[in-house]
């Protein structure tokens, strides 16, 4: 989803070379609580549908029921045994918090579920130490109007499942009820 670029360097006053602007951290501190808040709000889409709100990894059985967490603690040689571990009639699925909604017949799961994949690709970038590159640029205005678009939508299907209500007339003078 993200394309690499090189990592560019910046010559301060003093003709040093360093790998980032002045403020970086401050600016990746502000991205990084707008990730948080964004992660939030898709995982809110995720708990209205009975899944898992909290990153990791999980499992459940293949017939169905909850997604069991595997614990944080588990070492990626761990996972691995517990699923070469299960006997041939114990079929459990395996997925990571990004993923499982990405095959749901909901729609706005699956859209949750594209948002943390997107949050988690951003993360990742951050974590290289590199500049954000225009294609991670792109990726983050579009994650914000998917993200805005996510909110909005509940808003409406909250106002939709509570009582009636009445709202203001329009400026031509008419009114209209929902």
């Amino acid at each position: 989803m993200f394309g690499r670029f090189g990592r560019r360097r910046f010559e301060t006053p003093h003709g040093d070379q360093t790998s980032e602007r002045p403020g970086a951290d401050a600016s990746k501190a502000d991205l990084l609580s707008l990730l948080e808040a964004i992660e939030a709000a898709a995982g809110g889409v995720y708990g209205r549908h009975g899944l898992p709100q909290g990153p990791g990894h999980y499992r459940r059985s293949a017939e169905g029921g909850a997604w069991e967490p595997l614990g944080d603690a588990l070492t990626p040689a761990e996972k691995w045994a517990l699923i070469a571990a299960a006997s041939d009639g114990d079929r459990w699925r395996y997925c990571a918090y990004e993923s499982l909604g990405a095959h749901s017949d909901i729609l706005a799961v699956r859209q949750a579920a594209a948002i943390l994949a997107a949050c988690q690709g951003l993360r990742l970038r951050l974590a290289e130490q590199s500049l954000i590159a225009p294609q991670d640029l792109a990726d983050s205005i579009r994650l914000g109007e998917a993200w805005r678009r996510m909110v909005e939508g509940a808003e409406r299907s909250q106002l939709a499942a509570s009582a009636l209500h009445f709202l203001p007339p329009d400026e031509d003078g008419s009114s209209d009820q929902a």
